[in-house]
């Protein structure tokens, strides 16, 4: 990941400097020197880790199955993963795999201090490195849109999740349909994981049913829900508040819904001009209910 960003902006560099924007950057115009090349007076890069929720249930997933309930070999659930779960015996695992083993997002000690650790490690590593201009690495956790096609070229994982399909959305959401004990259970379990370590930022996806946020109580509810998330002094939160049945009847009816906006991971669109993958991201997301 460093080096491939480190690749880009000597790219960047080399090949496609900004002299325009580098003369409004602070320092550029007294060093000298384009913002590709350091002359700003920061030159912090910025990566994101993608997938902590599926790594944490995986292990979490791994350490049951294998170690201590023994009821596969390392090899034989690894022969399951490589088939994709395509054999009978493979469905069996995938449906324990899933509906046995606890997942992040339900304020379960056990494989959200899992998912603690895994963050710390991963931010600590990319501190270590620098890019071309001078500058250190800084960790984040946010996904914009890329967990859908980076699943994509990921086999399939012991948390059940199948080969080519979408990671976890956001950055430090539960993966989709695993956040079953309601939105403060998230925000718990997201408490858990130092979330001052990600000084490039974070991103956490919340969606609502309309219901749940009708009227004067509606909104009291949601605003004791925003204190919490203060409260535990998490980072970041964004919300939609939808029917996945009207965003099915906007993916068959676009041309009634051109003005449907819902919030992606960390931007905003019409919902019917993103992909199809995206569109379908968005719908199984889990809708809670406060």
């Amino acid at each position: 990941m460093v080096e491939g960003s480190n690749i880009c902006d000597i790219g960047h560099r080399d090949w496609a400097p900004v002299p325009l924007l580098s003369s409004f950057i602070s320092d550029c115009l007294e060093k000298g020197r384009d913002i590709t090349d350091g002359g700003a007076r920061y030159n912090f890069s910025g990566v994101q880790g993608i997938g902590i929720a599926n790594l944490s249930d995986s292990l979490h997933a791994l350490k049951g199955m294998v170690f201590e309930q023994q009821r596969l070999s390392f090899d034989e659930l690894l022969s399951v993963l490589k088939a994709n779960f395509a054999t009978p015996e493979g469905e069996k695992v995938r449906a324990r795999l899933i509906n046995r083993f606890e997942k992040y997002g339900n304020d379960i000690d056990e494989v959200d201090n899992i998912s603690a650790e895994l963050l710390r490690h991963y931010c600590k590593e990319v501190e270590k490195y620098q890019n071309p201009r001078g500058g250190y690495f800084t960790p984040g956790s946010y996904t914009v849109s890329a967990h859908v096609p980076l699943g994509s070229v990921v086999g399939a994982t012991p948390d059940g999740r199948f080969a080519g399909e979408q990671l976890a959305d956001g950055g430090l959401s539960p993966m989709l349909g695993q956040d079953a004990q309601g939105p403060t259970a998230v925000l718990k379990s997201v408490s858990k994981l130092d979330n001052t370590l990600l000084s490039n930022g974070t991103l956490l996806n919340v969606k609502f049913t309309p219901a749940t946020l009708e009227g004067e109580a509606g909104l009291r509810k949601l605003a004791d829900f925003l204190r919490a998330f203060t409260q535990l002094k998490l980072q970041h939160i964004q919300f939609n508040v939808v029917n996945a049945d009207t965003l099915r009847e906007a993916q068959q009816r676009p041309q009634d819904y051109a003005g449907l906006v819902v919030r992606v991971a960390g931007y905003s669109a019409f919902f019917v001009e993103l992909s199809k993958e995206i569109q379908d991201d968005i719908i199984r997301r889990t809708a809670h209910q406060l």
